[in-house]
């Protein structure tokens, strides 16, 4: 009766989460590098949250609470969202560098929330029995559901990404070609069927060095499309941040490989943006994530 419990716990087990796996000593490393260099400040905006020691290897040391980047003025919106340190830096730094230059390219205006599926969940990839843990279940990666611009309007990629007018196909497939420059993973609309309504963007680690990239469906920067009579809105900028990247220069052309995690996956890019970043991208000097001087009344509750 025993043993027969005991092969039955074994068989679920195998079947779903693997409670005897241990988390790769790289998932902390680099959370710990990243708070020592100080890439994130946590604040009102991202606040510290307790350690999440899910089952097996599931958790985190030390996540964040966000809703908002920006400094407030993206803020987060759809299911609670719990990220790692370095998620968060990369995600700010991805909105800011190329996905708010995008919007502004294509409607003139800027993004003011980025609407999400989820980021932790203990479980496998794709929700798949038996197979290895998903970044979801270390806090590692965030679902983009889509986004909403300064004047309202509610860009989402289920629907608008196949049925959109162009400015707005264009922008969405902008978003997932420079994610692609930032995170290390990123599946959208015709890379499976798990990813029609979402752009799954993550930092996995798919070759010892974490430099290797995976970037699904394979697609070419659009052309602009923006009226050039459309007035540009200004974003608040921070002292000392970095001039957003030109299209030119993010005229990238990739080359991933079709096994995930390939060791020779590579990218090719211009002299003035590096196609393989670090694994754990330097502090730009940029001062992100202060708190404000007074947070805004949709922040309160």
């Amino acid at each position: 009766m025993r043993i027969g419990s005991v092969l039955a716990f074994a068989s679920l087990a195998g079947c779903a989460l693997n409670f005897f796996d241990e988390r790769e000593a790289w998932r902390d490393q680099t959370e710990r590098a990243c708070y020592r260099q100080k890439l994130v400040v946590p604040s009102y905006f991202q606040e510290p949250a307790r350690e999440i020691d899910g089952r097996g290897a599931c958790g985190i040391e030390k996540p964040l609470r966000v809703n908002a980047f920006q400094q407030g003025v993206v803020s987060v919106g759809g299911s609670e969202v719990v990220l790692g340190c370095m998620m968060t830096y990369t995600m700010e730094k991805w909105i800011r560098q190329a996905v708010q230059p995008a919007a502004q390219q294509r409607f003139g205006m800027p993004v003011t929330e980025i609407l999400t599926m989820g980021t932790y969940a203990c479980r496998s990839r794709n929700n798949r029995h038996g197979d290895k843990l998903s970044e979801h279940a270390f806090a590692n990666a965030f679902d983009v559901a889509g986004f909403r611009l300064a004047d309202g309007r509610t860009i989402r990629v289920k629907g608008d990404w196949w049925n959109g007018d162009p400015a707005t196909q264009a922008f969405l497939r902008q978003t997932l070609i420079t994610a692609c420059d930032y995170f290390t993973t990123v599946l959208g609309p015709g890379s499976n069927r798990l990813h029609e309504d979402h752009i799954h963007i993550d930092l996995a680690h798919h070759n010892a060095a974490g430099t290797a990239r995976y970037c699904r469906p394979k697609l070419e920067m659009p052309p602009p499309t923006l009226d050039e009579n459309v007035p540009m809105v200004s974003l608040p900028t921070t002292p000392g941040a970095p001039a957003p990247v030109s299209m030119e220069q993010r005229a990238f052309t990739y080359r991933w490989d079709d096994q995930l995690g390939a060791p020779d996956a590579t990218t090719t890019g211009t002299a003035s943006a590096p196609a393989v970043p670090p694994a754990l991208p330097e502090d730009d000097g940029t001062a992100v994530r202060l708190p404000p001087a007074s947070v805004p009344l949709s922040y309160t509750n």
